[in-house]
């Protein structure tokens, strides 16, 4: 356990290294690739950068989330990575819309990469290493083929669970825990990086301008701390004092230099902005444990 605690705090302060698993990789191609992607997705694809990764949303026209995306340039085609669990949804969503546009999708092969983030990404010779600049843990990252990692004295990886701890804390969400087929981009926080509010039409758009005027969703996605280091689940209902359930805890680590467990929850926009004790109810057992909450920063 010390090891962990030891890669989770030398993580924080000087950044570190750990394998890209499980990627779901669409390769667009076509005279028309980057208009038609752009006008289906929340950002504006104009402000994609050589070597960078853009991360967007792609929406239903009600404006829930199809998939929150990661899209960057390959010469004139372009790559978008999402969760393979969205695979069939994903490319049935994007084909939807190609009437007389000359857009091709494909699956492209994965190969193993390795994500360097932080203090680390930004030292030699990661620094000018070849591969894609992308904010995996809410820093400054990049993806390198790990090929090339090898050639270049890769490191040592940090252990899967520290890269859960460090994703809770960070008020990161993924896939099939914190987002799904019914999220609003908003209630997780995607507002602040994957949409641009200053860009023209696409699916969905309508309703996420509506909900920026209005200033609010009903629903946020929070970090929680147990008191005195109790276990939190995921999947347990988040209660008030009066045992109204006001919310779901989705993720769940031990943070291993501390003992606490944190974890990642929605629950109502008034829970997350007005002060009061919550509670995680154990599904089990009916127990409650005392919980602190904090808004994403």
């Amino acid at each position: 356990m010390e090891d962990l605690a030891e890669q989770l705090r030398g993580a924080r302060s000087a950044g570190a290294a750990f394998m890209l698993h499980q990627r779901l990789l669409l390769h667009l191609s076509g005279a028309d690739c980057f208009r038609y992607l752009n006008g289906q997705i929340t950002r504006d694809l104009r402000a994609i950068r050589e070597g960078e990764a853009l991360p967007a949303c792609i929406l239903t026209p009600r404006g829930k989330l199809c998939a929150p995306l990661l899209i960057h340039r390959q010469g004139e085609n372009l790559i978008v990575e999402a969760d393979p669990a969205v695979k069939e949804s994903l490319i049935a969503r994007l084909e939807r819309y190609i009437v007389a546009d000359d857009v091709t999708v494909t699956i492209k092969p994965t190969s193993p990469g390795v994500h360097f983030f932080g203090l680390l990404a930004t030292t030699e010779p990661w620094a000018s290493a070849p591969g894609i600049r992308v904010s995996r843990l809410g820093v400054p990252g990049v993806d390198i083929d790990i090929e090339v990692a090898k050639s270049l004295g890769m490191p040592p990886v940090l252990e899967p669970r520290v890269v859960e701890s460090l994703r809770i804390e960070r008020c990161i969400p993924i896939w099939g825990s914190e987002l799904n087929c019914e999220t609003l981009p908003p209630e997780a926080l995607l507002d602040r990086t994957h949409i641009d509010y200053d860009r023209g039409c696409y699916p969905g758009q309508e309703v996420i301008s509506r909900l920026k005027s209005i200033g609010r969703v009903n629903r946020l996605l929070v970090v929680l701390t147990a008191a005195s280091g109790s276990q939190l689940l995921s999947g347990a209902s988040i209660v008030n004092c009066d045992d109204k359930e006001v919310g779901v805890i989705t993720s769940t680590s031990e943070q291993f230099d501390t003992g606490l467990w944190l974890a990642l929850g929605i629950v109502s926009r008034t829970s997350a902005e007005v002060p009061g004790t919550l509670f995680a109810l154990d599904p089990l057992t009916g127990s409650r444990t005392p919980i602190s909450i904090s808004v994403g920063s």
